[in-house]
C-alpha cells in the first residue's frame, strides 16, 4: 500500500483526537488559520520596523527605496530623507541654519562648522541688510547659478555621491553639485536668512527643487538646479501654473504657489498684441545682453500658436544657440560663440499665454573634462594601445 502524505485539512482532522467534538474541530482549524496570519502579519510588520531602524546593505537599500516611493515610512510623501535617482539623499541641514542665527557653532561636528563658516562668508558678501526678502532670494540664486557648476555623470559606475556632492558641505567645497545638493544648499540660505523653505521632489523621484515663501505670504517654486548652466531664470519664482510645465510633484503635501506678485515670469511678462512683432521683441532682449524675455499674448484663432511657434524657431534659427541646433541654422547664427536661444517655452495662462525665450551668453558652465584633460586621456590610451605597423 502506497504511504499517504499529509496535504489537506481533512487528512489533518484524521490525526485529532476522536473524543473531540466536531465543534472543538473547527475550533482549533480556525485557531490555527488565525495563527497563520497573525504570524504573516508579524513578518510584515518586522521588515517595516526593520526599515525604520536598520544600516541597509544593498538589497536593503533597494528595500528602503521601494518602501519610500510607495509612501509606507513616513506618510504618502516627506520632505526630507527622500533617495532621488537611487543615488542622493535630501537631508535636513537645520542645524546649521540654526547656529547661524544663533550665532553659536557649539554642538556642530567639523563638517557643519566648515559648512557654516562657508555659508556665512557667502552671505556676508552678497547680503546687504536693507534688502527685501525677494532681493535676497534673488541675489542667493545669482551667487549659485554664477559660481557652481552641474556635475556631469559617469557612464561607469562611479559612485560621484563620495564626493558629497548632494549636501551643501561638497556643494560650497567643490562648486559642483546635482539637484538634490543645489536645493538643500538653497534651502539653507534661506533658512539662514529666516526665509520659509521646503525641498520638493518630483513623482518620478529624478529631481529637486525648492519652494519658497516671500513676503507675500506665497510660495514660489525656485529649481535653481536647472538654471546652474545659464542663470536666465527660467526656473526662478515659478508660481504652480508655470512650473507645472516640466515639473510634476504631489500637490497635496507641498503648498500651493499661487501667487504672482514675485512670479519672476509674470513681473517681466510685455504684452504683445502683434503677434509678428515678436522676433524684434526677442533680437532687442537678446542684443541687450538679457538673459530672458517673457511676453504674454491673446489668440483670436486657432493657427495663432503655430504662427508663434514658428516665429520664435525661425527667430532662434538666427541668433543661434541649443534651440537653433535642432533646427537649419543660418549664416547669421552664432552657435560657436555659444550664445543664442537655450530654450523657449509657451504656456497656457487663465485668459492669455505666457511666452518665455531665454538665451544662453556663452559662459554657461559644466563641471566636466578640459581640452588639456582630453588630450593627456588620448595620450594615455594611444600609450597602452600603440597604432599597429
Amino acid at each position: 500500500m502506497a504511504k499517504k502524505t499529509i496535504s489537506s485539512t481533512d487528512s489533518f482532522q484524521d490525526k485529532m483526537p476522536k473524543a473531540g467534538s466536531q465543534k472543538a474541530s473547527d475550533l482549533v482549524l480556525k485557531l490555527i488559520a488565525a495563527c497563520l496570519v497573525l504570524s504573516l502579519l508579524a513578518a510584515i510588520m518586522s521588515i517595516f520596523v526593520g526599515i525604520k531602524v536598520a544600516k541597509f546593505d544593498s538589497i536593503g537599500s533597494d528595500l528602503q527605496l521601494a518602501v519610500s516611493r510607495m509612501g509606507i515610512v513616513a506618510g504618502d510623501t516627506q520632505e526630507d530623507d527622500v533617495t532621488i535617482s537611487d543615488l542622493y539623499t535630501v537631508r535636513s541641514t537645520q542645524a546649521i541654519s540654526k547656529a547661524y542665527l544663533a550665532d553659536r557653532a557649539g554642538g556642530l561636528d567639523a563638517k557643519q562648522k566648515e559648512v557654516l563658516d562657508l555659508a556665512s562668508a557667502t552671505l556676508k558678501n552678497i547680503i546687504k541688510e536693507d534688502m527685501t526678502t525677494f532681493q535676497k532670494e534673488k541675489a542667493v540664486y545669482n551667487w549659485m547659478c554664477k559660481n557652481l557648476e552641474m556635475a556631469e555623470t559617469s557612464q561607469v559606475n562611479i559612485p560621484i555621491s563620495s564626493s558629497q556632492i548632494d549636501e551643501p558641505y561638497g556643494v560650497l567645497k567643490t562648486g559642483t553639485g546635482v539637484s538634490v545638493g543645489f536645493a538643500t544648499t538653497f534651502r539653507m540660505f534661506m533658512e539662514m536668512l529666516e526665509i520659509p523653505c521646503k525641498v520638493v521632489h518630483d513623482t518620478a523621484f529624478t529631481n529637486a527643487w525648492n519652494m519658497v515663501q516671500l513676503d507675500d505670504e506665497n510660495w514660489y517654486h525656485v529649481d535653481v538646479g536647472s538654471d546652474i548652466t545659464y542663470g536666465n531664470f527660467e526656473n526662478f519664482n515659478m508660481n504652480d501654473d508655470v512650473a507645472s510645465y516640466k515639473h510634476t510633484w504631489d500637490t497635496e503635501f507641498f503648498p500651493a504657489a499661487t501667487g504672482t506678485k514675485y512670479c519672476y515670469a509674470l513681473m517681466k511678462a510685455g504684452e504683445v498684441k502683434d503677434l509678428y512683432n515678436i522676433p524684434t521683441r526677442v533680437k532687442k532682449a537678446y542684443d541687450k545682453k538679457r538673459k530672458c524675455i517673457f511676453l504674454k499674448f491673446k489668440t483670436s484663432s486657432g493657427k495663432d500658436l503655430e504662427v508663434v511657434d514658428e516665429l520664435v524657431s525661425r527667430t532662434a534659427d538666427y541668433l543661434g544657440g541649443n534651440l537653433a541646433q535642432n533646427t537649419d541654422n543660418t549664416e547669421n547664427a552664432e552657435t560657436s560663440a555659444g550664445r543664442g536661444v537655450a530654450d523657449a517655452v509657451c504656456i497656457k495662462m487663465e485668459d492669455y499665454y505666457l511666452l518665455g525665450v531665454f538665451f544662453a551668453d556663452g559662459s554657461q558652465k559644466n563641471a566636466g573634462l578640459t581640452e588639456k584633460d582630453f588630450n593627456k586621456i588620448s595620450r594615455a590610451v594611444e600609450k597602452a594601445f600603440p597604432a599597429v605597423g
